[in-house]
C-alpha cells in the first residue's frame, strides 16, 4: 500500500505561456482590437480614415463593425487568458468573442469587395481572419465535447 497521496495545485498558466501556446489567435484577437479601436477613432477624430472602403460605408454600419471587431477581440483574449477556476466560462467567452469577431471581419471583408472589387488583398486578409474565427469558435466546442465525454467516461469508471 503506497505511503504517499496524491494532492492536486492550482497552478494556472501565466499569459506568457498562454502566448505561447496560442500565438495565432492572441494575434488575430489583438488585431480584432486594433480594428476595432481605428475605426472608433475615425467616428471621434472626422479627418483620420483608417479604411477608405469604410469610409463609404453607412456610419451606423461602421459602428457595428468595429464594435463587432473590438468587443469580439476582448472577449476572444479574455477567453484566452481565463484566470478562473471555471474552465468553460474562459471558453463560453472566447467563443462568443470569435462569433463577434468572423461578423466584423466578414462585414469588413464584404465592404472591401463591394468598393474595391480588384483589390483581392485588401478584402482577402479580413475574410481569411474572419474563417479563421469561425475555425476557432467551432474548435473551442470540439474541445469542451471532448472534454464533457472524458469526464463522463471517468465518473462512470469510479462508480463502478
Amino acid at each position: 500500500m503506497p505511503t504517499h497521496v496524491f494532492k492536486p495545485t492550482r497552478n494556472p498558466p501565466r499569459w506568457w505561456d498562454r502566448l505561447l501556446v496560442h500565438p495565432m489567435d492572441t494575434t488575430v484577437a489583438a488585431v480584432a482590437v486594433l480594428f476595432g479601436v481605428l475605426v472608433v477613432l475615425s467616428l471621434i477624430v472626422p479627418d483620420f480614415i483608417p479604411s477608405k472602403s469604410m469610409d463609404k460605408m453607412p456610419w451606423p454600419i461602421v459602428i457595428l463593425v468595429s464594435g463587432f471587431l473590438g468587443t469580439g477581440g476582448l472577449l476572444a483574449l479574455t477567453g484566452l487568458n481565463w484566470w478562473g477556476d471555471k474552465v468553460s466560462t474562459g471558453w463560453a467567452m472566447e467563443q462568443l468573442g470569435w462569433w463577434m469577431a468572423a461578423g466584423g471581419f466578414a462585414t469588413y471583408a464584404l465592404s472591401v469587395s463591394w468598393h474595391y472589387p480588384g483589390s483581392a488583398f485588401a478584402w482577402g486578409v479580413p475574410l481569411a481572419l474572419g474563417i479563421g474565427s469561425v475555425v476557432r469558435a467551432v474548435s473551442i466546442i470540439m474541445i469542451e465535447r471532448s472534454v464533457r465525454r472524458t469526464l463522463a467516461e471517468v465518473e462512470g469508471h469510479q462508480h463502478e
